[in-house]
């Protein structure tokens, strides 16, 4: 109890103690200082130099920057402006330096997702899952070379073949001709699966496409030459029968069937 009242007692004291109180320095040398080290001013050398009838007087100066002053001091007042953050200050050249690197990465990367991207269409385009989904194909290869794909080479349909006459048909199919013509139509099938069916870039895949469709046009163009010739054939056939049958007195066994034949093709009838 006692010493709850002698701490009572000093209470009214401590309001007339004046506390500690911080006191901000600014020395002007300092700040020059800091200038100097930043962006600010290159100069402000602190302290100044007084001068007295010509003759610098300040001893401060001359142990800073005069003559009583390091050497180091005097070539750096004296030198070139080190600011860093100046104009041409080693940071601002690490700035400099660094955004034009981000440039150069940004372009890298872009170029990289540019390369990334052609090698995925092209692989794409090189596997033969997705061969069947290729532009050019779906617009033209596909459409053109349809006959080609659904062509029955073991077919005997006058239509499959281009054939408009039985009798010319079956001739050329006796003679062999036909067989000749399916082994060939077979190779050019198998061709053009191979080129749907296997991994391969996709120029390589569309010259086949092509080479595909040039074949199986010079097949149709000489499935339907055959057809003419057999037609043909059977009109002069025709001709020279009917020529034997008016003209049987002109039919002796020392005229041949050949000679008989170029008077049918050269109009003596």
């Amino acid at each position: 109890m006692k010493n709850i009242l002698l701490i009572l007692s000093f209470l009214p004291l401590l309001s007339f103690v004046k506390g500690q109180t911080i006191k901000r320095v600014k020395d002007k040398h300092i700040v020059g200082q800091e200038k100097r080290q930043v962006f600010y001013q290159w100069g402000d050398w602190q302290p100044e130099p007084k001068y007295f009838l010509g003759i610098q007087t300040n001893y401060a100066y001359a142990m800073v920057w005069g003559w009583l002053a390091p050497s180091r001091n005097r070539d750096y007042k004296g030198g070139n402006d080190i600011r860093p953050l100046g104009l041409a200050g080693l940071q601002n050249q690490r700035y400099a330096t660094t955004l034009v690197q981000q440039d150069k990465t940004s372009d890298i990367q872009e170029e990289a997702k540019t390369t990334y991207e052609e090698n995925l269409k092209e692989f794409y385009h090189y596997s033969s899952a997705t061969s069947g989904a290729d532009p050019l194909y779906l617009l033209y290869y596909k459409d053109v070379l349809n006959s080609l794909d659904n062509f029955d080479t073991g077919s005997s349909a006058l239509s499959q073949w281009g054939f408009t006459s039985s009798k010319a048909w079956e001739r050329f199919n006796n003679y062999g001709i036909i067989g000749e013509c399916r082994r060939k139509i077979n190779v050019i099938q198998d061709k053009y699966k191979f080129a749907k069916s296997a991994d391969m870039p996709r120029g390589k895949r569309i010259l086949a496409y092509h080479d595909c469709l040039i074949e199986w046009r010079k097949m149709k163009k000489y499935l339907a030459y055959l057809n003419q010739q057999g037609e043909n054939r059977f009109r002069a056939e025709v001709k020279l029968e009917s020529y034997k049958t008016k003209n049987p007195g002109k039919i002796t066994k020392e005229r041949r069937d050949a000679e008989i034949f170029m008077d049918v093709m050269t109009g003596h009838l």
